[in-house]
């Protein structure tokens, strides 16, 4: 009798496991890419899951237009992210998205200038990044280490 209790009570026991199926991912996170000098490009992964929306900043980025440069520039994308089962990998994605022009502390919309086809995975087992879009006229492509 003792023994079917005790076997009872460990199957009991056994079935109060967690079964969700949501990654084991942080809400939040700030994520940076591997960089020298401030004067290198570099960006910043701010990841909000709570939020409909987080953000990619760019620091000192030129776009190429034809075979001029574009100025450089410090740009913040804010963008949808999600997370995998493994809660390793964020994917941002979107398109027609609005860029703001980082001039110090003031954000400042650009919408002659939107950001397409935008797809962008920050990978935080691997510490890699890599990311797409088109804007100001042209395509830019970047994948590298993070901090």
């Amino acid at each position: 009798m003792i023994m079917a209790l005790t076997l009872s009570a460990g199957m009991v026991l056994a079935s109060c496991g967690n079964d969700n199926d949501e990654p084991d991912a942080p809400k939040t996170q700030n994520l940076q890419s591997a960089y020298e000098n401030e004067n290198d490009t570099h960006f910043m992964f701010d990841i909000n899951l709570e939020k409909d929306s987080s953000s990619i900043y760019l620091y000192n980025v030129q776009f190429a237009i034809g075979e001029q440069l574009s100025p450089v520039m410090n740009i913040r994308i804010d963008a949808p992210v999600t997370v995998d089962k493994s809660g390793k990998v964020y994917t941002y994605a979107g398109t027609n998205i609005i860029p703001y022009m980082l001039r110090g502390n003031n954000p400042v919309p650009v919408p002659n200038l939107p950001v397409t086809d935008l797809i962008c995975t920050v990978n935080v087992n691997n510490k890699t990044y890599s990311m797409s879009f088109d804007c100001h006229g042209g395509h830019y492509d970047n994948s590298g280490k993070l901090q």
